[in-house]
């Protein structure tokens, strides 16, 4: 008896390899916690596609990176998940934290940090004999110090039961202060919150409070630029709102010229009482479309309250490249879009994008045909695909469709040296950005 295999034999081969593709659309929030924190011992990232996930395990209100997320998740259209990232106390600083986070994940794209939180304390007079000093940092009260001395000794006992009474604070008198009135205290959770009541005594000197996380934004800063990331932050600093500043993260974001930092001002930002989280929400405000598709100015951000400034704050403001979140004509808005170096972030994303789908396509075809010849038909095949990735981009919105051009050589005009080496050389392409109209003017003349 025969069998079929014997006089027809079909052999049919799978052509089906994906490969993994770079995301455009997972916003990620950086901090600095415990592996414990949460009910599954936390490696160094999880992934949640609610805020619901995250209160099953463990997170809760209070916590800056739960308070984050849920002004992502807030947004109407919202991100498919929210990419939680541990910073290790181990780790030398922010830059080791990062690479060792997207060594072990790459789906992720704009990012914020929880920063470390400095919060300064400083007393415009000496400490005096009946002076009582009471604090409360992040809610819990510090127990009463009283003047001890002198100024230097009371100081120092402020110091002490600070760092016993709140748990992993670090507080370290100013040695530059040569009144040694200047405190700066620490909380390894993240964002501090302190209020300081002198009571006793003939009089009473003075806190004045600042919040300071600047050095960890310069620092992350600096290590986005290497990246396809995109850094958001926000500043409460009002230097930013100053014209004569050249002091202030913004200017110094902006003179530097970083294409992955985005500044954006808001009078509510980490570290202060109330914090907005504007940056996380502006992530997940536009991270569910397309790149491409839209610009980052004139969005409205859900769970997050505007602020009136002057026509020359606003100016400042926009002059340094940080954006702001104002009401115009009785809608609430972001104004600008721009990343430090004054470029739109969704032309950075949007290049992101082609880069990315580019160099998927055309490796794609490389590992799912058994050979691409070095023919002109070979050829042709990659720079259609190349073609094709462009004509996707135009569709949406990142290119004008009718400006792409693509060129590439015939095979007798490759030099021999590439075709022993294998590589295609000089598959080129020309476009042109579809950009985005943000001003209008409109002139008109009326006669009777």
């Amino acid at each position: 008896m025969s069998s079929l295999n014997d006089i027809v034999r079909v052999v049919i081969s799978r052509q089906t390899q994906s490969i993994t593709r770079a995301s455009f659309g997972t916003p990620a929030i950086i901090s600095e916690f415990s592996t414990i924190k949460t009910i599954v011992e936390f490696d160094r990232y999880r992934y949640y596609a609610s805020i619901i996930e995250m209160t099953d395990d463990g997170w809760g209100v209070g916590d800056p990176e739960y308070d984050a997320a849920t002004i992502i998740f807030s947004q109407n259209p919202k991100v498919d998940k929210v990419m939680i990232g541990r910073k290790d106390s181990g780790d030398d600083n922010w830059a080791e934290s990062l690479t060792t986070i997207q060594s072990a994940t790459q789906d992720w794209y704009c990012f914020l940090i929880i920063a470390s939180q400095a919060g300064t304390i400083v007393f415009d007079d000496d400490f005096i004999t009946g002076n009582l000093i009471d604090f409360t940092i992040n809610g819990t009260s510090v127990t009463q110090v009283p003047f001890n001395t002198n100024q230097a000794d009371t100081m120092a006992d402020i110091k002490v039961q600070i760092e016993a009474d709140i748990t992993d604070s670090v507080v370290t008198i100013d040695g530059t202060d040569p009144n040694t009135r200047t405190l700066i205290v620490e909380v390894f959770s993240g964002v501090v919150s302190i209020s300081v009541v002198v009571t006793g005594g003939l009089s009473q000197p003075t806190a004045s409070i600042t919040y300071v996380n600047e050095d960890d934004y310069k620092a992350v800063s600096s290590w986005a630029e290497t990246q396809k990331k995109i850094f958001f932050y926000c500043s409460s600093s009002s230097a930013i709102k100053n014209p004569s500043s050249t002091s202030d993260i913004a200017y110094y974001m902006k003179n530097l010229a970083y294409d992955r930092t985005c500044s954006i001002y808001h009078t509510n930002a980490q570290g202060d009482v109330d914090p907005s989280y504007i940056e996380a929400g502006w992530m997940g405000e536009a991270l569910p479309y397309d790149p491409g598709s839209q610009t980052w100015s004139y969005k409205t951000i859900a769970g997050v309250a505007p602020y009136g400034i002057t026509s020359g704050e606003r100016s400042a403001i926009l002059a340094k490249n940080c954006t702001i979140y104002t009401t115009t004509a009785g809608v609430n808005n972001t104004e600008q879009g721009k990343v430090a170096s004054g470029e739109y972030i969704d032309i950075i994303r949007g290049i992101d994008w082609l880069e990315a789908r580019l160099q998927e396509e055309v490796f794609s075809n490389l590992i799912n045909v058994r050979k691409i010849p070095f023919t002109d038909e070979g050829i042709a095949t990659i720079s259609g695909t190349v073609q094709g990735v462009l004509y996707e981009a135009a569709d949406q919105g990142l290119l004008v469709r009718d400006s792409i051009v693509v060129t590439a050589p015939l095979a007798k005009d490759v030099p021999t040296a590439d075709k022993l080496d294998r590589n295609l050389p000089d598959v080129n392409f020309t476009a042109i950005l579809q950009g985005a109209i943000h001003t209008v003017e409109i002139n008109g003349i009326v006669t009777v």
